[in-house]
C-alpha cells in the first residue's frame, strides 16, 4: 500500500469520526473530486457509517462486523464501483473507532469463499486530550499518548508479540527471549526482548523518533535496502519517513517522556511542532491568520497548565493575538 493510500485511509477515518481538522476535511474532498471512483467510495463509506452507528459496545462484536459485512455486500452488488477490500476496511474502522477498548475480526476474502480463518485483534485508542496506561497479555506495560492507538492479536498468539502503533507510546517490555516483541510504526519495525523505549510516530509528522532508555532494540525498514540498526540505551534514532534518512544521537530522557508524567515539553520547537502538540494535548483545532513566524523557537516545559495559560505565556514572548471558542482556537500574527 502506497504512502498516499495510507494517508487517505487515515483521513477518511478522521472525517467519519469527526476528528478531522478543516485542512484534513478539505484534503478528503479534493481526493473525492479526483475521479468518480473516489467520490463513490467516500459516499458509500459515509452511508455505511451512518447506518451502522459507531456507538457499539464490545459485546457481540463478531455479529456486528458480520452485519456490516452483509450490508456492504448488498450495497456492493447494487454499485460495482466499491470494492470488497474497501468494504472490509469500512467494517474494520467502524469497530476501531466505535469504542476505545475494542476487539474486532479481520476476515480474508477471495472469489471462492466469503470467510476463511478469523484473526482476532485487540485495539486500544486514545482521542485527542486523553492518555492511558495499558497492560498487554504478556505483562508488558504501555503508556499511550493522546491521538494514538495500538493494535495486536488477542493473546499474542503466534511466534512473536507484534504491536502496530499509530502516534506515540512508551513501552516497558516483559522479557521473553523465545518470543520477540516487535512494534511496527510508520513502516519501521522495532524489535526488542526486554527493553524500555519510547516511539513517537504520528502520521502527520515527517520524523519518527525511537528513544531507547534501557536494553537494546533492532530497527528495520522492510521497504528499503538499508541494513537493520542496533540501538543501545541512551541513544535515539530519528527517521525522516519522506527521505528515508536516519540520524542517531543522544537524547534527554526527561524531555522525551515528559508527556507520560503529564507535561508538555518543547526543545527548540518550531511553530508547527508547538501547534500540533497543543492540538493533540487539548483536543482542539488551531487556525492561523497572518504569516507564521519562520524564526519561532520554543524551549520550555508546561505541567498542569491550561491551554489558556500556555497561550498567554507564548503570547508574551512571541507577540500574537489569540481567541478561544470552545475547541476552535484562532492565532493571529
Amino acid at each position: 500500500m502506497s504512502k498516499k493510500k495510507d494517508n487517505i485511509d487515515d483521513l477518511l477515518v478522521k472525517v467519519l469520526t469527526g476528528t478531522a481538522s478543516v485542512a484534513e476535511s478539505e484534503e478528503v474532498e479534493l481526493w473525492a473530486k479526483e475521479n468518480e471512483k473516489n467520490s463513490n467510495t467516500l459516499d458509500k463509506l459515509k452511508e455505511i457509517w451512518q447506518e451502522k452507528s459507531p456507538a457499539y459496545t464490545q459485546a457481540n462484536s463478531e455479529d456486528k462486523i458480520d452485519n456490516i459485512w452483509d450490508e456492504g455486500i448488498k450495497k456492493n452488488n447494487a454499485s460495482k464501483s466499491v470494492s470488497k477490500p474497501f468494504l472490509k476496511y469500512a467494517a474494520s474502522i467502524l469497530l476501531f473507532f466505535g469504542f476505545l477498548s475494542s476487539i474486532y475480526y479481520f476476515i480474508p476474502v477471495n472469489n471462492d469463499t466469503k470467510e476463511e480463518k478469523l484473526t482476532k485483534y485487540t485495539v486500544r485508542s486514545n482521542p485527542p486530550g486523553q492518555k492511558s496506561k495499558l497492560t498487554l497479555p504478556d505483562g508488558s506495560i504501555v503508556y499511550l499518548n493522546c491521538s494514538s492507538s495500538i493494535k495486536y492479536i488477542v493473546g499474542f498468539e503466534g511466534e512473536e508479540r507484534k504491536v502496530e502503533l499509530i502516534g506515540e507510546a512508551y513501552f516497558e517490555v516483559a522479557s521473553n527471549a523465545e518470543k520477540p516483541f516487535i512494534v511496527e510504526s510508520n513502516r519501521l519495525a522495532t524489535k526488542a526482548l526486554g527493553t524500555i523505549f519510547n516511539i513517537n510516530a504520528y502520521p502527520d509528522c515527517e520524523l519518527t523518533r525511537i528513544s531507547l532508555l534501557e536494553g537494546k532494540v533492532e530497527i528495520q525498514n522492510p521497504s528499503t535496502d538499508i541494513n537493520s540498526i542496533l540501538l543501545t540505551a541512551g541513544k535515539e534514532l530519528q527517521v525522516n519517513t519522506k527521505t528515508n534518512t536516519y540520524t542517531e544521537s543522544t537524547f534527554d530522557p526527561h524531555l522525551v517522556v515528559a508527556w507520560k508524567e503529564g507535561a508538555l515539553a518543547f526543545k527548540n520547537s518550531d511553530f508547527n511542532t508547538v501547534k500540533l502538540n497543543l492540538e493533540r494535548w487539548f483536543g482542539v483545532d488551531i487556525h492561523v491568520k497572518g504569516k507564521k513566524p519562520e524564526d519561532w523557537s520554543v524551549t520550555t516545559v508546561y505541567k498542569g497548565q491550561t491551554l489558556k495559560n500556555i497561550l498567554m505565556d507564548l503570547q508574551y514572548s512571541k507577540k500574537f493575538a489569540y481567541e478561544i471558542n470552545d475547541d476552535q482556537i484562532i492565532i493571529e500574527f
